[in-house]
């Protein structure tokens, strides 16, 4: 690897600027990421510090999921690279809320899920119980196959029905 170039790894390793980046989707919702010029196509952009710094930093992962660039302050981004960085994000980071369950069936350790969500009826497979974390105030939060994400938001406000069939199962 030249000297160039591992400065450039380096660089980016740290956290950029936004002046210095462009953030933009293709037509089919492919993200991509731009560092003064250079680009890097089929990118992830994720939360660095989902806890405690949720809005200061976002991290741009290729499909080896390695990071090709730290972004500090994405809120300084120009309109259009914003706009596309929160669709992504919305898209990366969205929960459904289930408000009834109708039924939770197992087949050989797999768990498939009839549910009622804030945005309609659902179906899904959660494989591994590994992917039900019990969160504080009665929350879970779910993780079927796909990588999907549900979450009920506390136990004790859904329905008699819905309740038992979570407790056989949570």
């Amino acid at each position: 690897m030249s000297d160039q170039a591992e400065a450039r790894k380096l660089e980016r390793a740290s956290a950029v600027t936004a002046e210095r980046v462009k953030v933009w989707e293709d037509a089919f919702h492919v993200l991509h990421v731009s560092l003064d010029g250079e680009d890097f196509s089929k990118v992830r952009a994720v939360h660095a510090f989902p806890v405690t710094g949720k809005a200061d930093y976002v991290s741009f992962l290729d499909e080896a999921n390695k990071e090709v660039l730290l972004l500090a302050h994405p809120h300084r981004l120009d309109k259009e690279s914003r706009r596309a960085l929160e669709a992504a994000l919305t898209r990366m980071y969205y929960v459904a809320r289930i408000t009834r369950i109708d039924a939770i069936t197992e087949i050989m350790g797999v768990t498939s899920w009839q549910v009622q969500t804030d945005r309609g009826y659902a179906t899904f497979e959660v494989v591994d119980r590994e992917h039900i974390r019990k969160l504080s105030g009665g929350r879970y939060l779910i993780a079927d196959a796909d990588g999907n994400r549900f979450e009920i938001e506390e136990i004790s406000r859904l329905d008699a029905h819905s309740q038992a069939v979570a407790h056989s199962e949570l």
